[in-house]
């Protein structure tokens, strides 16, 4: 329901103050990705979202090795831009993105997305799926959130991680009675021991987190939260949840 309210209202603004709006396309800068993706997956692709200036979502993709694509975006409304990495066996929505808040991240005619701007976008978009007109996310002070991140006013886990959080729950309760920095914690997490099936270098979905060297026949501890998570190494990724895990090579035919 708020999402076709935050459409209609940025349709709104762009009729109401065309003049007023400056059309402009801005450049995406992606961020670097960790060196131990590339060591294991090499350049990916990516997937990009945004709302433009008619209101819509739009969306478009950067394959491997492309040129950084434009986007066009609304001058009146605040609005997150995302993207998502993949590769070949890899779809998109699986490891996390990155992201931006326009204008935040704005420099001139391009918009810089980073590792923490994913953390920003997706809590963005948790809180517009919430329906309540007295804290829409383009009201949000993303400034003074930002401002949380570096300093030492959260837990040091989530400093290190911010995707331990669940920013799901978090916006459920921001929704509910205002934003509360005393939430973001990391989510509670269970133990599951696991058999390694093939050589490391190992990585998770979070960019934040650094390789493990887990080899061949070795058991290892992992710490899951209530969604699967993924692991991925040279041959194969492994789907974890509280309950099991599955392991699947790589199909590159595919």
């Amino acid at each position: 329901m708020f999402i076709i309210m935050f459409i209609v209202a940025l349709c709104f603004f762009a009729s109401c103050d065309e003049d007023d709006v400056i059309r402009q396309s801005y450049r995406v800068n992606l961020p670097a990705l960790p060196d131990v993706w590339l060591e294991i997956l090499g350049e990916a692709a990516w997937h990009i979202e945004w709302v433009g200036e008619d209101g819509a979502m739009h969306s478009v993709e950067k394959l491997q090795g492309g040129i950084q694509p434009y986007v066009d975006l609304m001058q009146s409304w605040t609005t997150p831009v995302s993207a998502w990495p993949y590769w070949q066996g890899i779809k998109y929505g699986v490891m996390k993105p990155a992201g931006a808040i326009f204008p935040l991240d704005v420099s001139g005619s391009s918009i810089k997305l980073s590792w923490n701007g994913g953390v920003d976008a997706v809590f963005f978009w948790e809180l517009a799926t919430l329906d309540n007109e007295k804290r829409l996310p383009s009201n949000f002070n993303w400034k003074r959130f930002r401002e949380l991140f570096s300093g030492a006013q959260l837990p040091e886990d989530v400093l290190s991680d911010p995707w331990l959080a669940d920013w799901k729950d978090i916006a459920i309760k921001t929704a509910a009675s205002g934003f509360d920095r005393r939430r973001i914690v990391s989510q509670k997490r269970s133990s599951l021991s696991l058999n390694i099936p093939a050589n490391g270098p190992w990585i998770g979905a979070s960019p934040f987190i650094s390789g493990k060297g887990w080899q061949t026949g070795e058991t290892v501890i992992v710490k899951l939260g209530s969604q699967v998570e993924s692991y991925f190494c040279p041959t194969g990724i492994l789907h974890c949840s509280s309950a099991t895990w599955t392991w699947l090579k790589y199909n590159h035919n595919q």
